[in-house]
């Protein structure tokens, strides 16, 4: 008998699961991330306000067959403040599809959300038909989903060379061949005067900076203290870099390592955070550059930015990122019909 509960493994177990699952679905047609045990650990499974609400997945006996996971978050939507979650990692086995094994997990979902008051579910959907299995889940339960347009990244290469190996896609091993030749971005290199890693100290003023990029959307996460320093700084997985300004911090970069499937597995360093304040140009773009050299320095080959409105392009062009085509979609599964979603245009939430 198929059982649908909370989560109460480890990071382990469920990063195996949701790697086997997305393997066997995309590998060889897309880009799969490998969402690892540390990162499970960082953003899901760690304690934390809301504990495992919304850490959803069904058993057939003993054995996991199913996931769908999901973090509580305040949000911000146009002049007031709801609750929501931010949700992803939906994964069936292979041997139970066409069980009725997501819609178990989501109804449970929708349940929970509705008990706790809170008005959305907001997750990414890949848009690569017959390809991609998002979009035939979000079409189950269309009445609850509202689309939010789309999404490419920003994408800045640190290794054409492996990134060319790498892509499923010839039409994108071309284009970053053309892009080698054509402009491959400024010289890491750069002076690192007033530029350091985060320190706990910098709260408060990270904390500014990020609640500051709220006035430029009309949907975006509301960061609380406690789940700002913990996404800033856990162990030795998320990197943020500051740069301090008249003796204060003025801006940060915070990010992450993703190995990503293609052709093989490669390292990309996922920009979840990016905050500029007043700085000036030059101030904003050397801060970058110093996130880049680093990456690359870790190892990472590329880094991806998400297209939002609240970045400011200027440093972004300036440093060799480019815009890649919007192939996904963000889209809210909405618990509480009175929270309407329809005038949202400008997102700043992070990936999942």
């Amino acid at each position: 008998m198929i059982e649908c509960r909370t989560y109460e493994g480890g990071a382990a177990e469920l990063a195996r699961f949701i790697q086997d699952v997305w393997r066997g679905s995309y590998a060889g047609r897309m880009p799969v991330p490998l969402w690892d045990e540390r990162y499970f650990d960082w953003q899901l499974l760690s304690e934390r306000p809301g504990g495992r609400d919304y850490l959803l997945v069904a058993y057939d006996g003993t054995r996991l067959v199913g996931s769908l996971l999901a973090e509580g978050f305040r949000f911000r939507l146009h002049d007031r403040e709801v609750d929501g979650s931010m949700a992803s990692w939906m994964a069936v086995d292979a041997d139970y599809r066409r069980k009725g094994i997501g819609t178990m997990l989501y109804q449970e979902q929708r349940r929970r959300h509705v008990e706790r008051g809170a008005a959305f579910s907001l997750a990414f959907v890949y848009l690569q038909p017959g390809v991609s299995l998002g979009p035939v889940f979000s079409s189950s339960v269309a009445g609850d989903t509202v689309i939010l347009g789309k999404v490419g990244w920003w994408a800045r290469v640190l290794d054409h060379r492996a990134v060319v190996g790498w892509d499923v896609s010839r039409r994108n091993r071309l284009g970053v061949s053309i892009l080698r030749a054509l402009h491959s971005g400024p010289p890491l290199a750069v002076g690192l005067d007033g530029i350091r890693g985060y320190r706990p100290a910098d709260l408060p003023a990270c904390l500014a900076l990020v609640h500051g990029l709220l006035a430029r959307v009309d949907l975006g996460c509301v960061w609380s203290p406690e789940r700002l320093a913990h996404q800033l700084r856990y162990e030795d997985v998320p990197r943020t870099l500051v740069v301090e300004q008249d003796g204060r911090v003025g801006g940060l970069v915070n990010y992450y390592r993703l190995d990503l499937l293609g052709r093989h597995p490669i390292g990309a360093g996922v920009i979840d955070l990016l905050a500029f304040g007043s700085l000036p140009n030059t101030t904003r773009q050397r801060l970058l550059l110093a996130a880049l050299a680093q990456m690359r320095e870790e190892g990472m080959k590329f880094a991806l930015l998400l297209r939002w409105p609240a970045w400011p392009s200027r440093p972004l062009w300036a440093t060799g990122f480019v815009p890649m085509p919007r192939n996904l979609s963000p889209i809210c599964f909405v618990m509480d019909r009175t929270v309407s979603l329809a005038r949202v245009k400008r997102l700043q939430v992070h990936f999942r």
